[in-house]
């Protein structure tokens, strides 16, 4: 009764929200004026929302933008977009600036994926607030909104209007290759708390949300950028399990939703994913779920969709089964070239009637209102970059905030004395395999690097016999040995390593599930054993104060029953 209140609370406060930011709906909307003084090249580019390379608008993305009307872009780290707060928020700037230069002046969509914990474009003056799953397992949905709220705001600071967060998955499969920590957790009804309470984070600021990915992306084995993963539920599962986050979100007045590029064999009896089934966007998604806001597509160049069809071929089946904004990202083997191809294949597909002209009209009605709603209409008035951004990214009450959730996250599982706490001296040795990643690799460093005392080894992510013959060596000598785990159930090496360390004392092991807390019943028996959901500033800050002084661990699993590693009482 209490999580329905709260609920019930935060669904009022969304929707205040929106009163709050009503934009131009209280007048008469220019977007169906709009419409019909477009070209069909015109409406066939503002579905579209495509990446880029660089740091800066090369003349390559402006005639992208001017020659093909184009609706909106997506920036990520490893395409160039990203660098400093300063410079993305001169590259969103002269986007706009490009977008201005058309005929209509529509402004661009600009989204990025900044989730929090393993998935945060935006890590280097940015607040990074831990993991989706940590959030979770803190418990307070008002820490949820907080934490949404202020990266909207960030997002909005330099320029990005659209989130594509927050993950609304129900992570039931311990094995998920893809979403783990994405997700608020296994439970539904915890689920769509929280992911209501992250779309009335979004609403509050006036920065775009997706929930994603419809209809569920929680039981799958496969990851959807290199396979297409199969959800065996039935309707009622699927309906049970995996809708209520996405009836919450919607509930909330969530603007928009991203898709899966998922089977669901027991609705779409035809073999295809979700993105590409008219049953599941325009029966499903629309009919069923009511939703009447924009659908964008999760990118159309990952292997589920791109190995079978096609990018190009993606879009035309996507924008035929209800999507109306066609998403092609900055994904592994996929060239340039396929974003031309894409737009000139849709193009063609309204043109001899495969797809109805009058399909094409209702998704870019759908994407104007969306920019009308949110100020976007006129990208003039967005090409000015803030000057002011020391003072509103990486604030004090932003890190406070992130520090909090990540200290309420932190879970024992099972008894933690007398492993801990540590003595803050030379007789601690703390091993962590470095995990590839060099955001979270150089934070994680940072952090080792501020203790004082303990050693540190650093070892590869699937360590060989020879770097566990190593650490078993150095930590002959100490008293306490804490090894962080990171992604163990699929890396052999650190599931040997964890088991060499434990040896025939494992009460001297500190165990810590630094990303997957699924890792835990692999692992052998020690002292003590932690979560901590992904690894943050916020988050390796609060696992060093928790092992160095003592600690009351307050949070609570998220991710389900895991066998051997119950949560205390």
């Amino acid at each position: 009764m209490r999580h329905a209140r709260l609920l019930r609370l935060l669904l009022a406060l969304a929707a205040a929200c929106l009163t709050a930011h009503p934009g131009p709906a209280a007048a008469a909307s220019r977007a169906p004026a709009l419409l019909a003084a477009m070209t069909l090249e015109e409406k066939v580019g503002q579905v579209f929302m495509v990446w880029f390379e660089g740091p800066d608008v090369s003349p390559e993305t402006a005639a992208l933008i001017r020659d093909r009307r184009l609706g909106g872009v997506i920036l990520y780290a490893n395409a160039g977009n990203i660098e400093t707060p300063a410079q993305v928020a001169r590259l969103t700037a002269a986007l706009q600036a490009t977008a201005a230069d058309t005929p209509q002046g529509l402004g661009l969509l600009v989204g990025v994926d900044q989730e929090g914990g393993p998935v945060a474009r935006l890590r280097r003056g940015f607040t990074v607030f831990p993991s989706q799953m940590a959030q979770a397992a803190a418990g307070r949905a008002d820490l949820v909104r907080q934490a949404a709220a202020a990266t909207g705001r960030e997002l909005l600071a330099v320029g990005i209007n659209t989130d594509f967060a927050p993950v609304a998955d129900v992570n039931v499969n311990p094995a998920n290759p893809v979403i783990g920590i994405r997700s608020f957790g296994a439970n539904p009804a915890d689920v769509a708390r929280f992911t209501a309470a992250a779309t009335a984070g979004y609403a509050s600021v006036g920065a775009i949300c997706t929930p994603k990915h419809f209809p569920g992306h929680g039981d799958t084995a496969v990851d959807s950028h290199v396979g297409l993963p199969r959800v065996d539920h039935d309707a009622a599962t699927l309906s049970r399990v995996d809708f209520p986050p996405f009836r919450a979100a919607f509930a909330a007045g969530a603007p928009a939703v991203m898709t899966a590029h998922v089977l669901t064999p027991d609705l779409e009896p035809d073999n295809l994913p979700a993105t590409l089934s008219r049953r599941m966007l325009s029966g499903v998604l629309r009919g069923r779920l009511g939703f009447d806001g924009v659908i964008f597509t999760d990118s159309l160049g990952m292997g589920a969709v791109a190995a079978t069809y096609g990018t190009a071929e993606a879009a035309v089946m996507a924008l035929a089964a209800g999507a109306d904004v066609l998403l092609v990202g900055a994904d592994a083997g996929r060239p340039a070239s396929e974003r031309l191809e894409a737009m000139d294949r849709v193009l063609l597909a309204v043109r001899t009637g495969r797809v109805p002209v009058n399909r094409l009209d209702a998704a870019v009605l759908r994407v104007l209102r969306l920019k009308e709603r949110f100020g976007l209409l006129r990208a003039a008035a967005l090409d000015t970059p803030a000057t002011d951004l020391q003072d509103r990214l990486a604030t004090p009450a932003g890190a406070a905030l992130a520090r909090r959730i990540a200290a309420r996250a932190l879970t024992a599982f099972g008894p933690t004395a007398p492993a801990l706490p540590l003595t803050a001296d030379a007789g601690t040795l703390i091993v962590r395999p470095r995990l590839g990643r060099e955001a979270t690799d150089t934070e994680a460093e940072a952090g080792l690097a501020a203790l004082n005392g303990p050693q540190t080894l650093f070892l590869p992510a699937d360590p060989d016999a020879g770097a566990i013959a190593d650490a078993v060596g150095k930590a002959r000598d100490a008293r306490r040995v804490v090894l962080l785990v990171t992604d163990a159930r699929n890396r052999e090496g650190q599931r040997r390593l964890a088991s060499a360390l434990a040896g025939e004392e494992p009460q001297r092991l500190v165990l810590v599930a630094a990303e997957s807390p699924y890792d835990l019943p692999l692992l052998p028996p020690a002292g003590a054993r932690l979560a901590t959901y992904g690894e943050t500033p916020a988050g390796l800050d609060a696992l060093w104060k928790a092992l160095l002084a003592p600690y009351r661990f307050s949070g609570r699993s998220p991710a389900g029953r895991l066998a051997g590693s119950e949560t205390l009482p």
